[in-house]
């Protein structure tokens, strides 16, 4: 069958259409999808580029500050003692007592096993009186000033000193004696004194005295006899305010019979005898019982090698 020319073009036009259909989706449409995973692998190479000079910008500032918090860190552990065993931690403790300015004497020496031991900062806190009518009376008022302020130098403090750090500890207890109980005090007062050399600069040592107790039997004797004096007193004008309300005369005091007439002893001897007091030492010494705790807290290892192989690390 022989086509007109009419029928030649049209089938002549839709081969060309067909051709390019078939050109674009076998050829154009598959680059322009390369292109454009080309474009959004391009983007993101460059985002990351963009991120990693910003990461090298950031190296010389961040060595500064890893070097600053190694030494704040290295001067604080000076603070405290390296890991003591027993026979270290009685080193330590001799060295303590050669420091130790208080005349006394120390026994019964025990050394415990190295351990742990939690440290956290402790805020005193005064005890406050409530009920119903202060309550009422009290209701909106608002703080002061110095009470907010106080309030918030405590949070400061709380939020930077945190929970709290475990560290290691050794704990010496003993006996400590004295002839004079200011001595035990000033024995006590020793541990925020107590100062090494660390790095050629003097620092003060991570070490805690136990709870203390002590009688002071002298004072104590002392108020006995005041208030022996006030209810002695007290009984008397007692009595003369009894006999005068009721209209009687008021009898004479009594002499105190208890007390021995020393001005004419029958006894010379018993005379000579009471002058001289004896004293025995073991009624004149006072000890106490406590104990001494050594914080231990391990030095940093200098960073200064690690980053400089980071340094020279290459980033691709």
């Amino acid at each position: 069958m022989k086509l007109s020319k009419q029928e030649r073009i049209g089938a002549f036009v839709i081969a060309i259409i067909v051709i390019l259909a078939l050109g674009i989706f076998l050829f154009i449409k598959p680059r322009f999808e390369a292109i454009q995973s080309t474009t959004a692998t391009l983007e993101s190479k460059q985002q990351e580029l963009v991120a990693a000079v910003e990461k090298q910008n950031t190296k010389d500032p961040l060595r500064d500050q890893v070097l600053a918090a190694y030494r704040q860190g290295e001067t604080l552990a000076d603070m405290f003692f390296p890991e003591l065993c027993n026979y270290d931690a009685e080193a330590e403790f001799r060295a303590f007592l050669e420091q130790c300015e208080a005349n006394v004497l120390v026994e019964s020496l025990s050394v415990s096993s190295p351990g742990t031991s939690t440290l956290t900062a402790a805020f005193y806190s005064e005890s406050e009186v409530t009920y119903d009518l202060k309550s009422y009376v009290t209701q909106g008022l608002e703080p002061s000033d110095e009470e907010l302020a106080a309030a918030n130098r405590q949070f400061i403090l709380s939020e930077a000193l945190g929970s709290g750090q475990t560290v290691g500890s050794t704990t010496i207890s003993f006996t400590v004696n004295a002839i004079d109980q200011e001595e035990l005090l000033k024995f006590c007062d020793e541990v925020n004194s107590y100062v090494k050399d660390e790095h050629g600069t003097p620092t003060r040592k991570a070490l805690m005295i136990g709870g203390i107790s002590m009688d002071f039997a002298d004072i104590q004797a002392e108020y006995d006899e005041i208030i022996e004096e006030i209810q002695e007193r007290a009984a008397s004008d007692a009595t003369t305010a009894l006999y005068r309300n009721a209209g009687l005369p008021v009898p004479a005091a009594q002499p105190n019979t208890t007390t021995p007439n020393t001005e004419n002893p029958t006894d010379p001897n018993a005379s000579n005898a009471q002058e001289q007091e004896v004293l025995v030492l073991e009624d004149n010494i006072y000890s106490l019982s406590t104990s001494i705790t050594f914080y231990s807290v391990e030095h940093m290892q200098d960073p200064t090698e690690q980053l400089d192989q980071q340094d020279n690390t290459v980033i691709l």
